[in-house]
């Protein structure tokens, strides 16, 4: 279905847009005034609003510019680029029209310490005499022109990559880990010597790392060890001391899903949390989709989206209540990849080629068109995961400083057929003709979007909204995370006409992309997991009118089993309230009820139910309630409670609030 089909053409001269507060919703639990229920139950399709105001300026505990290099990232150090793309017609392409930035190096001290002799004067440290002679690279005039001072890029070291001189500290369960052992530095003191002297010596200012992660996705026994705090805490003193610019963190965790057994899988961060004091200059972890094909569908394990929005909210109550503080959050690797036995040659091949065979038995499998349809299946899983952890990530910029897509420019070195490859030779051979994948959706989907965020209101928890405001354009990302198609009525945009991008998947699980410039549209369609930007240009830039700032008010507990989830949460009274939201993050039994009683300050409220819930049940629900909260009801000291009709099952992991108050411009 095109752009065109799924609009309805009307045009809309408003300069002056109210909030619809009308919330429908398809499935929601009845509460009488008492709080019992009397069903979950289905209340037919929906008709949902957004309301976007462009000229008032929405900060976030008062952050309101986007900066491209925390989020629109490729999965590469940036030294040495120019040589890797083809000329410069592709590097115009990627860094001017598409506006990547760099985001991820592997391997730090790795590869230096193999040229590095133990130094005879001191045992067990490395002799740096080499090391300090040797002259990094610098930059091309261009990339210093495109790119800044430094390129802002997130570091993370190889496993056992420290020299065995320095000893090998272990675990029972890392020694006996099926796949392959791991261990890290005895010798605190030199491991970090070597690591400050490398990110010292074997960089310039240009691109030396910004973030810089000792190991990573190290073991899962390791966090639990003091060893790998006190390697981490040694390494950023160390490396203070050496180069200041550079921040230290960890423990760049593997997975997010915190929600996991009730919430005990959030043991790993908060222990590494505790034994470090929190006094890491951030704190890491990656997340990925796990999708399974399933019952004629991609669904699996979501960490993405909605279930994102409580981990982030998590993390930071945590900290908030134990420390007294919020903290920086780095996310050097994200996305979402097919899982599957056996999985072909790369991530997900074995089951797009099971589709692939269904939806079209006669075709060649052997051709190169049925290749890249088959990589168009994957392409698709990974980009919208990306696209939905983005969107989530950007609504914290108080804490999170840098996410990566897995999106790497291309493998041939070492995996040609690697899923995350931005370009694939043809053929997987021929590497005169660079063939662009559908990975590149997410940049295109992405391209020029900055300035500062304004409101959107939205009163769907399916969709993802999200607005900004660069000089005379309005940008609108939508998404929806629901298998089910989502209709909108359309507010507060006062162009005649718009660019319309779409990123989706087709009917056999390919991935589609278009963009097309129509009539401003009152009501819009998306299908089920289709993302929509659309782009408004104005004649004259849109001037900021107003300004209302979000204020982050977290509970004053986390981690409650659902006996005992009574929440307290501070609101600050100072300034009138706009708007404001109820965020709570939730866990249970797969075949449990999925819609809370919700009581704010001893009024039950209605709680919008999620079209995306069978999306986020593979082994526990595990979902974020974002619930509208009227103003008027909203005290100093507020009371929440939540529980479900159907028993104590589950636990609930944060209660936020966020209130937008206004300010002068």
């Amino acid at each position: 279905m095109s752009a065109k089909q799924v609009f309805k053409m009307r045009l809309i001269r408003c300069s002056v847009v109210v909030l619809v507060t009308n919330l429908l919703v398809s499935q929601h639990a009845v509460a009488d005034q008492k709080g019992g229920i009397v069903a979950e139950q289905t209340s037919g399709s929906r008709r949902s609003s957004i309301v976007v105001e462009p000229e008032m300026t929405r900060a976030i505990q008062g952050i309101t510019d986007v900066e491209r290099k925390r989020y629109f990232n490729v999965c590469d150090p940036g030294t040495g680029f120019e040589n890797q793309v083809k000329d410069d017609a592709m590097y115009d392409y990627l860094v001017k029209e598409l506006g990547i930035s760099f985001g991820r190096r592997l391997g730090v001290v790795k590869h230096p310490a193999q040229t590095l002799s133990e130094d005879p004067n001191r045992p067990g440290y490395p002799d740096i005499s080499r090391l300090r002679n040797k002259k990094a690279v610098e930059p091309s005039e261009r990339m210093r022109k495109d790119f800044g001072a430094n390129l802002n890029v997130a570091a993370h070291g190889h496993h056992n990559a420290f020299p065995e001189y320095m000893g090998r500290f272990e675990t029972s369960e890392s020694v006996q880990d099926p796949k392959h052992s791991q261990y890290l530095p005895k010798n605190l003191d030199a491991a970090a010597f070597l690591s400050a002297a490398v990110l010292r010596f074997g960089f310039n200012d240009f691109d030396r790392p910004q973030y810089y992660e000792p190991v990573n996705e190290p073991h899962w026994s390791f966090p639990k060890t003091q060893h790998l705090a006190d390697w981490h805490l040694k390494t950023m003193e160390f490396v203070h001391r050496a180069t200041p610019g550079v921040k230290v963190g960890g423990p760049c965790l593997p997975v997010c899903y915190f929600y996991r057994n009730e919430y005990k899988a959030f043991d790993g961060l908060t222990e590494f949390i505790e034994r470090t004091d929190a006094k890491m200059d951030f704190y890491s972890f990656h997340t990925y989709d796990y999708l399974r094909w399933r019952e004629g569908d991609f669904k699996g394990r979501i960490q993405s989206g909605l279930a994102l929005e409580g981990t982030l909210d998590l993390v930071q109550n945590y900290t908030v209540n134990t420390y007294g503080k919020e903290i920086d959050v780095v996310v050097s690797e994200q996305g979402g990849y097919i899982g599957s036995d056996p999985k072909g040659e790369y991530d997900g091949e074995f089951v797009a080629g099971e589709i692939m065979a269904e939806q079209y038995p006669d075709a060649d499998p052997a051709s190169w068109d049925y290749e890249m349809k088959k990589r168009s299946i994957v392409n698709f899983g990974h980009v919208s995961s990306i696209v939905a952890n983005t969107l989530a990530f950007i609504e914290h910029p108080h804490c999170v400083q840098k996410t990566v897509p897995f999106l790497l420019p291309n493998t041939w070195a070492w995996g040609p057929k690697y899923y995350a490859q931005l370009y694939v030779a043809h053929d997987y051979e021929d590497k005169t003709r660079w063939v662009e994948t559908d990975l590149m959706m997410y940049f295109k989907y992405f391209r020029g979007l900055g300035g500062r965020r304004v409101k959107a209101l939205c009163d769907d928890p399916d969709l993802q909204v999200r607005a900004f405001v660069d000089r005379n354009k309005l940008f609108l990302a939508i998404n929806n995370q629901s298998f089910e198609s989502e209709t909108v009525d359309l507010s507060g945009i006062s162009t005649e006409n718009v660019e319309v991008r779409r990123l989706g998947r087709n009917t056999d699980f390919t991935a589609f992309y278009s963009e097309d410039t129509i009539p401003t549209p009152e009501t819009l369609t998306l299908a089920g997991r289709e993302s929509v930007m659309i782009v408004a240009e104005a004649d004259e830039p849109i001037q900021q009118k107003r300004v209302v700032n979000e204020l982050v008010c977290y509970g004053d507990k986390v981690v409650q089993p659902m006996q005992d989830a009574t929440f307290s949460v501070h609101v600050p009274q100072n300034e009138p309230i706009n708007y404001a939201q109820l965020r709570i993050g939730v866990t249970r039994s797969p075949d449990a009820l999925k819609t809370p009683v919700v009581r704010f300050n001893g009024i039950v409220l209605d709680v919008p139910m999620e079209d995306c819930a069978e999306r986020f049940v593979d082994r526990e629900y595990a979902m974020t309630k974002l619930i509208p909260l009227d103003p008027t009801l909203i005290k100093a000291a507020n009371t929440v409670s939540v529980s479900f009709a159907d028993g104590s099952d589950g636990a609930v992991g944060s209660v936020v609030i966020r209130v937008a108050v206004k300010e002068t411009p």
